[in-house]
């Protein structure tokens, strides 16, 4: 057979090399274009698993999904592609169909390693890969990137909240107790691409700490292209709503954030945070809140007695305008009478969220 012959087995193994490669260093287009050479020369997993993160590390997920599901259909001998695939569709908020796809994969390969392991990252509230679920052909994390030429982030800094990527792409807003945790202002933050920047504590505090928020400038502006504006009014209570979270974590490793829909709970009074009315994971939380078309509706905080809240992105829009040295200014649609906003997909919504949630990193 002509997969048999060595200098084709050579090839091919030369292109998945190579596409790795491209992949790690965020050339995208190449990696796609390489792994589609190596397709080509065998209907093979792993090359079919590299293109699903090729996908994943362009910000396409809806395309990764769908591929992914192709993979771990037409290779049921591959434990990993039908583990990959679960990851995909819990981290995307479709839990149950996860579930259901990951107990398939188990069936029929109780021991396999990948599986298990992904197995034991769902029994907490947000997987977290870690070891071999870091690992190629199957690796459930983006590539870590600096912006700008910078240094990498160090191996002793920890993944401490989420953030919300602004001011198209230039700040970021996450919760005021992240930036007392950084004395010496080591921060970094990191979207669901993987791409990675400094941050820096803006020094203008007013109105933001008394909402619980820090804003950060960034070193490097990161990639905000295909989000939603802002909508003109925050979404009324009952309406479907989307929260996009990252899990905590000792090590600073990249990871893609866990979705979470539901629908918006009420407005008390005056009161600055509403009830998020979205079930989501404890923790310092600081994550975007996306209403039913896919706009910035405002951010995930923690309340007094633990409950995770909501920050209306009205709160906090003309205090970021108003900062000096503040060129742009997020879009805001205007939601006018009569033009009704297109509601999406909860895929589409993940694909908002790579973007717009960060990872916040800081020295310990």
């Amino acid at each position: 057979m002509r997969v048999l012959d060595p200098a084709v087995v050579a090839a091919r193994l030369a292109l998945l090399t190579r596409a790795e490669a491209e992949l790690a260093r965020g050339d995208t287009v190449a990696a796609t274009d390489t792994f589609d050479r190596a397709a080509m020369m065998l209907h093979a997993p792993d090359t079919e698993m590299g293109l699903v993160r090729a996908y994943m590390q362009a910000g396409q997920y809806r395309r990764a999904l769908a591929f992914c599901a192709h993979v771990a259909g037409a290779h049921l001998e591959s434990a990993p592609a039908g583990a990959l695939y679960a990851w995909l569709l819990r981290a995307g908020g479709q839990a149950a169909v996860a579930e259901r796809s990951l107990q398939d994969t188990l069936e029929r390969s109780p021991h396999d390693p990948v599986a298990f392991e992904v197995r034991r990252a769902f029994s907490a509230p947000r997987q977290v890969a870690t070891g071999l679920l870091l690992q190629g052909p199957h690796r459930m994390a983006p590539q870590a990137l600096m912006e700008g030429m910078q240094a990498a982030v160090p191996e002793a800094a920890r993944v401490v909240s989420s953030g919300v990527l602004i001011n198209e792409g230039t700040m970021a807003l996450v919760p005021s107790a992240v930036a007392g945790l950084a004395p010496s202002v080591e921060l970094w933050v990191r979207n669901g691409l993987g791409r990675t920047t400094r941050a820096r504590v803006d020094p203008v505090k007013q109105g933001f700490e008394a909402l619980g928020l820090s804003l950060l400038r960034l070193d490097a502006a990161l990639d905000g292209s295909g989000t939603q504006p802002m909508p003109g009014r925050d979404p009324f209570a009952g309406s479907v709503g989307f929260a996009v979270e990252y899990a905590t974590s000792d090590t600073a490793v990249p990871a893609w954030p866990s979705l979470s829909q539901g629908f918006f709970g009420l407005v008390e009074g005056n009161a600055k945070l509403r009830r998020l009315g979205i079930e989501v994971a404890d923790g310092p939380h600081g994550g975007p809140v996306l209403d039913a078309s896919g706009r910035l509706a405002g951010i995930v905080l923690q309340g007094a007695g633990g409950e995770a809240l909501m920050l209306p992105a009205s709160r906090w829009r003309e205090l970021v305008a108003a900062t000096p040295d503040s060129s742009t200014r997020d879009a805001l649609d205007a939601n006018q009478p009569g033009r009704a906003a297109r509601a999406i997909s909860v895929d589409e919504a993940y694909e908002h969220g790579l973007r717009l949630a960060l990872q916040v990193m800081v020295l310990p």
